[in-house]
């Protein structure tokens, strides 16, 4: 699943992404798949590659509704990668959430 969304994955191991085939290349396979992508294997390219997926889903989006807010994580598959993709969006409330830290009592 991408988002909401059923991935198939042929032989070839292209994927296929509400009838939009995207070809294999490792990179993208990565950054599609892992939880913690390389940040080696990342190249502009690969991550415009990337992008494709995420607006055809909505994955990058809360409740994977269009127009919705970028579902912010710390973890560093966004930090990485989505928050590069979308830095139009990031609003001074997505970066506080960033920067938050756990109140000691």
């Amino acid at each position: 699943m991408v988002g909401d969304s059923a991935t198939l994955v042929d032989t070839d191991s292209d994927i296929t992404i509400k009838g939009q085939e995207f070809r294999w290349i490792k990179g993208l396979w990565e950054i599609l798949m892992r939880k913690n992508v390389k940040r080696k294997l990342i190249t502009t390219d690969y991550l415009k590659k990337y992008k494709k997926p995420l607006v055809l889903t909505n994955a990058h989006l809360t409740d994977y509704q269009s127009g919705g807010d970028i579902q912010v994580t710390r973890g560093p598959k966004f930090h990485d990668v989505i928050s590069q993709l979308f830095p139009q969006t990031r609003r001074r409330s997505i970066e506080s959430a960033l920067r938050r830290r756990w109140v000691k009592y």
